[in-house]
């Protein structure tokens, strides 16, 4: 795993999920990553975890919630996805961002790593991002 922060965008997962998003620009993804990552038995692992963050994130963004480190060209280009930052698809981001914090691969490395208070709080803005 590529990863080089505790932010979400700080792994290769997350840019190439939403870098592969703008390419094809299909915002269907993020409902169908979010929605993938909810249903799921058992834990996510670390890879669907940057799908789900990244896909949380964009939803943040479309919001007008970006968070600091999301990639500029996506950014810059968000309305060509055609998405809406619906309360429906904000309260999808926010439980999965929830699952992810409670039980999930990526909270067992984190705390392993020594990490878990940085990433917590990340995980924590983005809900608020996601909620305000």
């Amino acid at each position: 795993m590529g990863t080089w922060g505790t932010r979400n965008f700080e792994n290769d997962g997350s840019q190439d999920w939403v870098f592969e998003m703008m390419d094809n620009k299909d915002g269907g993804m993020v409902a169908d990553t979010l929605q993938f990552s909810l249903n799921k038995d058992g834990i996510l692992d670390a890879s669907e975890c940057e799908d789900a963050l990244a896909a949380a994130e964009v939803v943040a963004a479309l919001a007008g919630k970006a968070s600091e480190d999301f990639p500029e060209d996506p950014l810059e280009n968000l309305d060509v996805l055609n998405l809406l930052a619906t309360p429906a698809l904000r309260k999808l981001a926010v439980a999965v961002v929830e699952k992810i914090r409670v039980s999930s691969e990526m909270k067992d490395l984190r705390t392993e790593e020594g990490q878990y208070e940085s990433w917590d709080a990340v995980m924590a803005d983005l809900v608020k991002r996601l909620t305000i």
